[in-house]
């Protein structure tokens, strides 16, 4: 076997269908995602903005975070929702996950793959142009202006004993890419169903812990709550699910008020998984075929979601399948499911 190419970051690659523009929505900016923490240099040019804006919220031998007003919002949210940093000082002074989200960037030996988060209501509701790297450059370079990658890529762990070089695993990638975009149930694409046995523990257990760790009135814990009720549905068909509270309703308000043909559910739910399994973010921690079972776990959660979301609130079937995704994507990047996931037997 030949050896394994260095990753690199240039070309920049961006995944066919991609779209993105920044609008504004303002859901990034609030405590529906931890502001932070900052590096000494971080907060050194927060300070420098405004001192008010920095937080210890777990003491002060730790880093520090954004401060979130009583609101929700992050201390520099304005009320035309634009960041008082960026519009001040310029976006190079605002943190470096500030600048960056939903925007990522993974070395591969092919060229730098532009990747995008799907928490985030501009990239997956509404009007949105393709994913264009002019428009997102200041997203993926560091303060000398070096394009600056999350993670580095040149071969994968299909599993526990196999290892697939880059172009391997581009064979193998791109035949799921495809069967995604042909319409095919995504968990036939994965070969999963779903809530996989774990190892040592439960689902039910599991779902109890996330619940009496994440109810603090913050829009993540109320996210966790619908993951973590539609999850119960799913694993018992009789369970009568208790709908939260929808603290993050008027940022996708915002991004359905744009202009823009209404998309077909399934189509928001495939360009997920699309993107899940292009950025490659299962790489850090788990082999691929975990990485299926919990992306196949995730989709049915979404699903469930979605439904709920369409008869209980009326939603469209675009708007029910964005706001899924906001609560099963937040979810995945937690450590709650993260441990979830070394439990799981593949």
């Amino acid at each position: 076997m030949p050896p394994a190419q260095d990753a690199r970051v240039r070309p920049f690659l961006v995944r066919p269908g991609a779209r993105y523009r920044c609008f504004g929505d303002g859901l990034c900016c609030t405590d529906i995602h931890i502001l932070g923490p900052l590096s000494k240099s971080e907060a050194r040019r927060v300070a420098k903005v405004d001192p008010e804006g920095l937080s210890y919220d777990d003491g002060p031998k730790n880093p520090p975070v954004l401060r979130v007003a009583t609101d929700g919002g992050c201390h520099f949210l304005q009320p035309d929702r634009r960041c008082g940093i960026h519009a001040t000082h310029g976006p190079m002074q605002k943190p470096d996950f500030c600048r960056r989200f939903p925007i990522g960037l993974v070395a591969t030996p092919q060229g730098g793959r532009i990747t995008t988060e799907h928490r985030c209501p501009c990239r997956t509701l509404g009007e949105r142009p393709l994913l264009d790297e002019d428009n997102v450059l200041d997203s993926l370079v560091d303060q000398r202006g070096k394009p600056k990658p999350d993670r580095r890529v040149k071969k994968l762990k299909l599993t526990k004993k196999t290892t697939a070089t880059f172009e391997e695993w581009r064979a193998i990638e791109a035949q799921l890419l495809s069967r995604l975009a042909s319409g095919e149930d995504p968990r036939d694409a994965l070969g999963s169903r779903g809530f996989p046995e774990l190892k040592k523990s439960d689902w039910p257990t599991e779902l109890d812990a996330i619940v009496a760790e994440c109810i603090d009135g913050s829009a993540f814990g109320f996210a966790a709550l619908w993951f973590v009720e539609h999850a119960r549905k799913r694993l018992n068909p009789e369970h009568r699910v208790r709908v939260p509270h929808r603290p993050w309703a008027a940022a996708f308000d915002r991004a359905q008020a744009r202009e823009g043909a209404p998309r077909e559910e399934r189509d928001v739910l495939s360009d997920w998984l699309a993107d899940e399994i292009w950025s490659l973010r299962w790489t850090d921690d788990r082999t691929f075929d975990v990485a299926r079972l919990e992306l196949a776990t995730r989709f049915v959660i979404a699903r469930e979601v979605t439904r709920t979301l369409k008869r209980e609130h009326g939603c469209r079937p675009d708007r029910a399948a964005a706001e899924s995704l906001m609560v099963v994507e937040l979810m995945g990047e937690s450590q709650y499911w993260t441990d979830i996931v070394a439990k799981m037997k593949s």
